[in-house]
């Protein structure tokens, strides 16, 4: 495996370096990402502050994870279930 790789990003007109393990163009995606979603909350909000701008799309991110991981959860209940009852139907 190669060392990770310095990558250079911008983030809500802010420049950011940093060592990137999964790659260059993988924290290209994500920092572009967080982008659009500051940028986002930045046009729809009267909020002018940076810190204040970021956190909101910090909780607005977190919330979009918190329900995929929900999502991801009852779908596994359901596989398991499904998988419960092929078993017991193939006995």
């Amino acid at each position: 495996m190669s060392p990770p790789m310095r990558v250079k990003f911008v983030i809500f007109n802010r420049e950011y370096h940093l060592k990137a393990k999964e790659g260059e163009e993988y924290l290209k995606i994500v920092a572009s990402y967080v982008d659009g979603k500051i940028k986002k909350i930045a046009s729809s909000t009267n909020e002018k502050g940076r810190e204040q701008i970021s956190i909101l799309a910090c909780l607005n991110i977190a919330d979009e994870l918190h329900k995929i991981k929900e999502k991801n959860r009852r779908a596994r209940e359901k596989i398991q279930q499904l998988m419960e009852r092929i078993e017991k139907e193939t006995q």
